[in-house]
């Protein structure tokens, strides 16, 4: 059995399993993974980046992290490991990130703007009618000292004969 001192960072590996859970998560069918970098970070930590293009690559990013979340929580982990989480660091771009194994996976897309959102004006004001509502003539006011509406005959009626 391995340890996880003994498993060495493989940015191949890494590639390999982000393309296959890109797959099984069902992401794919909205956006591509494309534009694959293989480096290292700052403190020297292999890295493996995808840029995710297509129609709704935000959809495509959001439906891919939750999905990755949920199966690398499941999964054993070693030290250092770290569940996926956004980020948004880099100016212009939304990333899913995450270790696993001791390599450092991102998966990307540019953040665009969208067109503003429209602010709310001022509430239209109420239209009062110049003239009451006239009741309606079926209707019949109901007062806590009024009769009560009569039954049908039919219900009240009881075979006392056959006792």
């Amino acid at each position: 059995m391995t340890t996880p001192t003994e498993i060495a960072a493989d940015t191949a590996l890494a590639k390999h399993r982000l393309i296959r859970d890109w797959h099984d998560s069902g992401a794919g069918r909205q956006a591509t993974l494309t534009d694959w970098v293989q480096s290292t970070t700052v403190d020297g930590s292999p890295l493996v980046s995808a840029r995710l293009t297509g129609p709704h690559p935000e959809d495509a990013l959001e439906v891919f992290g939750a999905r990755q979340e949920s199966y690398l929580a499941l999964t054993r982990t070693f030290p250092g490991d770290v569940l996926p989480t956004l980020d948004y660091t880099v100016p212009g771009r939304v990333a899913c990130v995450w270790r696993q194994d001791g390599v450092w996976t991102e998966v990307w897309h540019p953040n665009t703007p969208g067109p503003p959102t429209p602010r709310p004006g001022p509430p239209a004001a109420a239209t009062v009618p110049s003239r009451p509502m006239p009741i309606p003539p079926h209707t019949v006011a109901v007062t806590p000292s009024g009769r009560l509406p009569r039954r049908p005959a039919n219900r009240t009626r009881t075979n006392h004969e056959e006792n």
